[in-house]
């Protein structure tokens, strides 16, 4: 590590990335941790990845996306509280950055209450927060797709030590480029109190329900998220986040930087209104605590082939 945009001096920053059986923090389960320390100035730099057991099999969806198998967890996987305390003893008192941090702390903070450890105090980054300031033109941040458009060298896609890897090129190089202009930087926070962004995140006491419509080519993930298809689904506690289009009238819905559809079109005028009069015109982005509600299939073209409601908490003010 010797490009020109890594940091030459200062203290190390510990560069963390999760794969897990799924997007519900409160339900879903690590399968994979894996950290590296950048320490500025040093000629390497440490590094952990480890496999973790689990009391149930993997979803395939998540065998196809990551190429992890339940037969490499039950041969390779360690306990997860064992990893935890190696985790926690690596990242120390050091800055952390993931990237969508906000997906990657929550699976933290779980497992650190599952397990009785006390709560971390870190700084953290998001890398993908910096990556759509630094890069606001680019159609989607998605990692695979900012690794292409950094010619960065892609290994395995979600694998956890290479999308840490990348994540870190990523982090440093949207810095860099903030050095040749004025300074965007937002303030960090903490692991418990919440994490930076760019994104407004949208929360408060009171509940509304808005519906996703999608079509057949997000169904994968649609059932990844919600199970088989049913009237009913099920209630997940989620991390959304919606993305107002510049040159239409949609506002997509995103799951780890994947579109599962679109709001309904008047759920999206409303928002998009919502916006404007809260003064939030200038952002394309936003982050939401959802809890699914439900999905179903649906064979009316005015609705797309399903719909899904989503529970997002919303001001009273």
């Amino acid at each position: 590590m010797q490009d020109a945009h890594y940091p030459r001096s200062g203290n190390p920053i510990v560069f963390f990335d999760f794969e897990t059986t799924g997007l519900s923090a409160k339900k879903d389960l690590i399968i994979e941790v894996a950290a590296v320390k950048y320490v500025p100035g040093a000629a390497s730099h440490p590094h952990m990845q480890h496999l973790i057991l689990i009391d149930r099999p993997l979803p395939p969806f998540i065998s196809r996306l990551t190429g992890i198998t339940n037969e490499m967890l039950q041969k390779d996987g360690r306990r997860m509280d064992e990893v935890l305390d190696e985790f926690i003893e690596f990242i120390g008192d050091h800055d952390v950055v993931s990237f969508n941090i906000n997906f990657d702390v929550g699976f933290l903070n779980s497992a650190i209450e599952r397990h009785g450890r006390r709560p971390l105090k870190n700084i953290g980054h998001c890398a993908l927060a910096r990556a759509r300031e630094a890069w606001p033109d680019l159609p989607n941040h998605k990692l695979v797709n900012l690794a292409d458009f950094l010619r960065l060298d892609v290994g395995p896609a979600h694998r956890a030590l290479n999308d840490t890897l990348l994540a870190l090129e990523v982090y440093f190089l949207s810095l860099h480029l903030d050095r040749t202009g004025p300074s965007t930087v937002r303030p960090a926070k903490s692991l418990v109190t919440g994490t930076p962004s760019v994104i407004p995140i949208i929360n408060g006491p009171r509940q509304f329900r808005i519906e996703v419509l999608g079509t057949r080519r997000y169904q994968e993930t649609f059932e990844a998220v919600c199970g088989p298809r049913t009237a009913k689904g099920a209630a997940l506690d989620i991390q959304v986040q919606l993305r107002v289009e510049a040159k239409s009238n949609a506002v997509r819905v995103l799951l780890k930087e994947e579109v599962i559809g679109n709001l309904a079109p008047r759920v999206a005028q409303d928002f998009r209104r919502a916006i404007l009069e809260g003064d939030l015109g200038e952002f394309s982005h936003f982050e939401c605590s959802a809890k699914i509600r439900g999905g179903k299939i649906s064979e009316s073209p005015d609705e797309g082939h399903y719909v899904m409601w989503l529970d997002i908490p919303q001001d009273d003010d």
